[in-house]
């Protein structure tokens, strides 16, 4: 990187496992490929998220293991999804992916590091007759010593889903965690997993065991290293280069200074969307979706550089999605900043003993749906307020079985939470009502209610736990209702929930090869993109878990094996 250009077949924009599945599939197409990555560390938003992919008909699914034909299982997501999206859904990318996905798992395990493994895992919409439970892949732990000096540079967890430093790996791993304070078997594996975390912070000073989607990350690089692409870090586009009507490559800003990288193939954008970027966000988002406090979890880096880059070479952003992002419920710790600072609900509003309320004291949505079909009716139910909030609002006994939040489970300590303001604390529901400024008549009535039909199994007003779903989530322990359980231990505690996403689902029109398309519907000629800086597959409906990175690599894949086909 002395002189100051550089030239390559493809220049890959992003590290996340959309960006690193494109470069190594082009790779492996005879070309010569170089990644850049903007920040520092590569990762993406795949290194903080769980890792899982939505791939119907995958190999590694117990249908297709026990026989059943891979074309009447890709029909059936085929309808599930349609059931769902509609008309926001284009056809011919949505056939690309089914048919494509279960070749893309196929392709990097014979070809990469990467390895995965079937999950017994429900879709989100679980109550659609095609709706299935074993269409989500996980990726299979990984020794990041493997990676040499690269490990040095491999982007973190997110911090606050560590315990004692540990990253916890599967849901079946999650579960012992929560239970290791009431099981003996439960507390022997997690004092196990402690003891292996401990011995590896004192050999090299930090945990050598990466899980979930730092593993996915970690196998992608390997792979890369091993194919020789080289990886150009802390070295953002300024602008692409465009000659006679076709994209040609980048200008890249390194530490060395602006670098002029010609592509004679192709430039992949994969720059992970634009959840940072506060002005597209407003513009896009429904209007209590989005404002000065809005909290997310994705990394600070995704400002939608893709988006521009693209539009500002011809391209076209399509907003006609269903929903404009993956929506995750969060709450935030008071007097933190940044995205390190948000928890995303994923595990304790889900579980018997817990119900969110707005400041009107009532119920608006069944609490054990999924992240991103909780969020939608928060807004419609606080349509016309100044802000879009809700309270989780637990007993005792629900708080130190499955903690709350940034709030670990007991006998982990929670005062200073309490002190910060975070987690609120009342012996009575009137008072815990007063403290968050809840109509304290109203969410007594809502308890009241809530507890009379929890003793008896019942959700009449959303139907909670009547969902394969809902049950996956709940707690065996408990019945008749795994989800259900009454609100009456006192003292009772309430965080307060916000809106938040895990990525952007409006993004840029794209055909099925992954080509960046202009506004009068025609490709932009060498350019292409994918994960989330690509317009949602599905229409903006979320299929189940994976359903962002299932797409996400599936495209890139498509990506990489499309620009082989093209002339210098």
């Amino acid at each position: 990187m002395k002189n100051s250009q550089h030239s390559c077949d493809v220049l890959v924009v992003g590290t996340g496992a959309a960006g690193l599945t494109a470069a190594v599939t082009a790779r492996k197409q005879g070309l010569d490929v170089l990644v850049i990555e903007k920040e520092d560390l590569f990762g993406g938003t795949t290194a903080t998220s769980g890792g899982m992919l939505w791939i119907p008909a995958n190999p590694h699914s117990a249908e297709i293991r026990a026989g059943k034909d891979c074309r009447e299982a890709v029909a059936s997501a085929r309808r599930y999804v349609i059931a769902e999206g509609g008309n926001y859904i284009d056809q011919p990318r949505l056939d690309a992916f089914l048919e494509n996905g279960p070749k893309m798992i196929e392709f990097l395990e014979k070809e990469s590091e990467v390895r995965f493994y079937g999950m017994d895992y429900p879709d989100y919409y679980s109550e659609q007759p095609e709706s299935s439970t074993c269409r989500s892949v996980g990726t299979v732990d990984y020794d990041a010593r493997g990676l040499g000096r690269a490990r040095d540079t491999l982007k973190n967890q997110l911090p606050q889903m560590l315990f004692l430093g540990l990253a916890i790996g599967s849901s079946v791993e999650m579960k012992a965690f929560m239970r290791a304070g009431r099981s003996l078997s439960s507390f022997g594996f997690v004092l196990k997993r402690l003891t292996r975390h401990f011995i590896d912070v004192l050999r090299y000073g930090r945990d050598e065991q990466v899980v979930r989607g730092r593993a996915l990350i970690a196998r992608l690089m390997r792979t890369a290293l091993d194919l020789e692409i080289p990886v150009w870090l802390s070295s953002p586009v300024k602008d692409l280069i465009t000659q006679d009507g076709a994209i040609r490559g980048a200008n890249v800003e390194t530490r060395n200074g602006v670098v002029q990288v010609m592509a004679k193939r192709a430039v992949i954008l994969a720059c992970g969307g634009y959840a940072g970027d506060p002005v597209r966000r407003q513009a896009t988002y429904p209007a209590l979706g989005s404002g000065p406090n809005h909290a997310t979890p994705t990394p600070p880096g995704n400002t939608g550089d893709g988006v521009r880059l693209a539009e500002k070479a011809g391209g076209a952003f399509n907003g006609d999605v269903l929903e404009t992002a993956a929506w995750m419920p969060v709450s935030t710790l008071p007097g933190k900043t940044g995205f390190e600072a948000v928890w995303p609900h994923l595990v304790d509003r889900q579980k018997p003993g817990f119900i969110a309320v707005t400041r009107r004291g009532k119920r608006f949505v069944d609490e054990s749906a999924s992240y991103h079909h909780f969020i939608p009716p928060m807004l419609r139910a606080c349509a016309g307020d100044d802000e879009a909030c809700a309270w989780l609002i637990a007993d005792k006994r629900a708080v130190d079985k499955w903690g709350m939040g940034f709030v670990r489970p007991f006998p982990v300590p929670r005062g200073r939470y309490i002190r910060s303001g975070y987690l609120l604390t009342a012996p009575t529901l009137s008072e815990l009502a007063g403290k968050a400024r809840i109509d304290a008549a109203a969410l007594s009535a809502t308890v009241e209610a809530f507890n009379h039909n929890a003793r008896l199994g019942v959700d009449p007003d959303f139907g909670r736990g009547g969902r394969v779903y809902d049950l996956y989530q709940g707690d065996e322990e408990v019945g008749p209702n795994p989800c259900l359980a009454p609100i009456e231990t006192g003292p009772f505690f309430a965080v307060k929930i916000v809106p938040g996403e895990i990525g952007t689902f409006a993004g840029l029109r794209t055909d099925a090869c992954a080509r960046v398309l202009g506004k009068d519907g025609q490709p932009v000629p060498r350019l292409y993109a994918v994960g989330n800086d690509q317009a949602n597959v599905f229409g903006g409906t979320y299929p189940g878990p994976g359903a962002t990175l299932g797409p996400a690599m599936t495209f890139a894949y498509i990506a990489g094996k499309h620009v082989a086909t093209q002339a210098n």
